[in-house]
């Protein structure tokens, strides 16, 4: 990954750790258990979370199967994850930090690698899927589940504007086409593609980026003009005076 986008996001992630780690949608359990379900993890296997974050999807996989690593490019989340494994008595969960582009891993490790809320971060999101593809086992599964954006141009340039303000190590958001077609050129089949939503209190979304006032001013701004006219495909509404919006997530099941 280009030198300065991994210190944009080491740089970030250390500073917001605590926040994006309190996220609820980032520690749910049961959508956590759901993506280890839809992954067919078995007592046997080992998996690798690549992007780990605070660790919680790692130790998901930890509780269903042999052995769960997690990876991340923030040694804060790393050390927090390890943290959280102990405190969990999870001996079968071990975290490395690294570069998601050069997956420290022999060819062909893991039965299954997952991604989860990461893959909008990556300026080369092939290459990154090419080292998940190696890392696993012939007949193994990969897991990747992010957002999508829409597939107007416009729409997704509003958004992605919307997102670096709050977080400037966002890329950009793809569309599912655009997933469809990257998992394509990379030789893998979709097994599975369940779709659901992530739903935001807008000022409890500001608070994991903690961006500065003016940025908040403009993120506000921009949600506000996606009320009465969908700019952004983010589904803006206001509801109990509060301003909310949801992002469409896909989770993808591939055979290796």
């Amino acid at each position: 990954m280009p030198a300065p986008h991994l210190d944009r996001i080491r740089e970030q992630f250390t500073r917001q750790a605590d926040a994006y780690s309190r996220m609820r949608q980032i520690a749910d359990e049961r959508g956590l258990a759901a993506l280890v379900a839809l992954a067919d993890t078995k007592p046997e296997d080992r998996a690798l979370d690549v992007a780990c974050g605070p660790g919680f999807l790692t130790l998901a996989f930890a509780a269903r199967c042999a052995e769960a690593v997690g990876f991340d490019a923030t040694p804060a989340f790393v050390e927090r994850a390890a943290a959280e494994a102990a405190r969990r008595g999870a001996a079968n969960a071990r975290f490395e930090s690294g570069d998601a582009e050069r997956l420290p891993f022999a060819d062909a490790s893991f039965d299954v690698v997952a991604c989860r809320a990461a893959f909008h971060h990556f300026p080369r999101p092939a290459r990154v899927l090419a080292e998940m593809k190696r890392a696993a086992r012939p007949g193994g599964r990969l897991l990747v589940a992010d957002m999508v954006s829409d597939e107007d141009p416009a729409k997704r340039a509003y958004q992605d504007r919307i997102e670096r303000l709050c977080d400037p190590t966002h890329v950009r958001a793809l569309p599912e086409s655009e997933f469809d077609a990257l998992f394509a050129a990379a030789g893998m089949r979709v097994l599975r593609r369940p779709e659901s939503s992530f739903d935001y209190d807008v000022d409890e979304w500001i608070a994991h980026g903690g961006p500065g006032p003016e940025a908040v001013r403009e993120i506000e701004a921009l949600l506000e003009a996606s009320l009465e006219i969908d700019r952004s495909g983010l589904r803006v509404r206001r509801e109990a005076q509060k301003l909310r919006f949801s992002h469409r997530t896909v989770a993808f099941v591939l055979a290796r």
